[in-house]
């Protein structure tokens, strides 16, 4: 193994404690103030948790314990969780099989803990996409939901009634529930990037059907604002937005992931929550032909961190599109962007103003301090990252290419925020001047190189 450069070049090293799990999930905000109560994630080799209901797709249901479907538990969970004088955990064992989602986890459920009988065992599933029909949606699923508890059943009918679900509403298992742990199982979006109108006019499909190119959308997991979730010992497996870590409306989000193995091509681990990845394994899937970027944050510009990887691995599915320094490690995500203040071209006719909304229309478009604040924060450390992964740089721009109503560049720090628009913020009456003393959005540091190829 060869040593992996780091990047920025010339960034001062990173002392080792500042971006400990400790730190990273502690809840401190940039100044030190609390943004939310400190959290250390419960790290347990193996979880001997006694069961309250047990999920078996082989064995008869005997309610209130026992059940064939995933989201039958999770049901009776939060009918007992009503009447209960207590919050207790609810521990939910999963049975070797297969199991069909989707599944959710709202807010009003008590704190549950599901747990698998192992990735290699365990499968939860479903076939969702972002272009998919609400109607579709709810001629597939209502029979699964049909006798669900009022706060399950209105999340099914808010995705049923859209026209087009959006990719928010496409997760296999969806987590609303602060002080989830969900562990030991397999959990797979099967859209195979195949709807025709997703793609664009005129793209051909590949021998299997697949579409390189278009909206296709297929979230496996969503953390759908929660705050203190584990996800331990998963393969998470889709192709475009595989793990959406969605930050709250207020406050934060932290997820602790642990063992776990994440394949994608497009942005597939992507969202505005604070996440720690310790020995996690990142797998671009190069199959289908995809340009391939496989973080996407989109952090709060006043959140002191979004993605941290801590000696994790970066690899490639040994497919041929996708490798040899073709991929990227990732961009940030520009949240909700319709018209950019960056770097617009001299003579075009555009202009960006600050307001409340984000739109454009015609050559006059708006940026809200929501989407300009969704700067994107990623590190990477210790960690092995395959030959696929570009090296000058290993991060791409938003929209790359040639300019566009929505490009970003790379901002690798505050500094370089302020650097691009300056002279726009200081028209626009706005001071961020002290974004400058935050610590870096992206780094990558004392990472080393490894084969492409997926390990068994």
């Amino acid at each position: 193994m060869s040593r992996f450069p780091d990047w920025p070049p010339d960034a001062a090293p990173i002392p080792r404690t500042a971006l400990s799990r400790g730190v990273v999930l502690s809840g401190a905000g940039l100044k030190g103030l609390a943004l939310a109560y400190p959290w250390v994630p419960e790290v347990r080799d193996g979880d001997t948790s006694p069961d309250d209901y047990i999920v078996d797709s082989e064995a008869p249901a005997d309610p209130p314990r026992r059940f064939r479907t995933l989201q039958a538990a999770v049901d009776q969970a939060i009918r007992d969780g009503a009447g209960a004088r207590d919050d207790g955990r609810r521990v939910i064992r999963i049975a070797p099989g297969f199991y069909r989602g989707p599944v959710f986890l709202p807010a009003e459920a008590p704190p549950l803990s599901l747990l698998g009988a192992g990735s290699e065992k365990v499968t939860l599933a479903a076939r969702i996409d972002a272009q998919m029909p609400g109607r579709e949606y709810e001629e597939r699923f209502d029979a699964d939901f049909a006798a669900a508890p009022p706060p399950v059943r209105a999340q099914f009918a808010r995705i049923a009634a859209r026209e087009r679900i959006t990719t928010g509403n496409t997760a296999v298992l969806r987590i609303e529930r602060s002080d989830t742990c969900v562990a030991g199982l397999t959990i797979r979006n099967d859209y195979a990037c195949d709807r025709r109108e997703a793609a664009p006019p005129g793209a051909v499909p590949d021998v299997n059907g697949r579409y390189a190119h278009g909206q296709h959308q297929a979230v496996a997991c969503h953390v759908a604002g929660a705050d203190r979730v584990q996800l331990l010992d998963l393969h998470l497996e889709s192709f475009q937005d595989t793990l959406y870590l969605q930050s709250p409306v207020a406050g934060i989000g932290r997820s602790y992931l642990s063992g776990c193995r994440i394949s994608g091509d497009v942005d597939f681990i992507f969202g505005g929550a604070t996440a720690f990845f310790d020995r996690c394994e990142v797998v671009t899937r190069g199959s289908r032909g995809a340009r391939s970027w496989a973080l996407a944050p989109s952090t709060n510009l006043w959140m002191p961190h979004g993605f941290v990887f801590d000696r994790c691995r970066f690899s490639h599915d040994g497919s041929e599109a996708g490798r040899d320094g073709t991929s990227f490690l990732g961009r940030q995500w520009f949240e909700g962007v319709r018209a950019t203040p960056y770097c617009v071209p001299n003579g075009a006719q555009y202009r960006c103003v600050l307001g409340d909304a984000d739109n454009l229309d015609a050559h006059v478009g708006q940026i809200s301090r929501r989407c300009l604040e969704a700067v994107g924060k990623c590190i990477v450390l210790n960690s092995q990252i395959g030959a696929h992964i570009s090296r000058a740089p290993p991060w791409d721009a938003w929209s790359a290419g040639d300019w566009s109503p929505r490009y970003r560049p790379v901002q690798a720090s505050g500094r370089e925020f302020l650097r691009y628009l300056d002279a726009w913020l200081a028209e626009m009456k706005r001071d961020y001047a002290c974004v400058c003393a935050h610590p870096a959005w992206l780094r990558v540091e004392n990472c080393t190189t490894c084969q492409d190829r997926v390990r068994s």
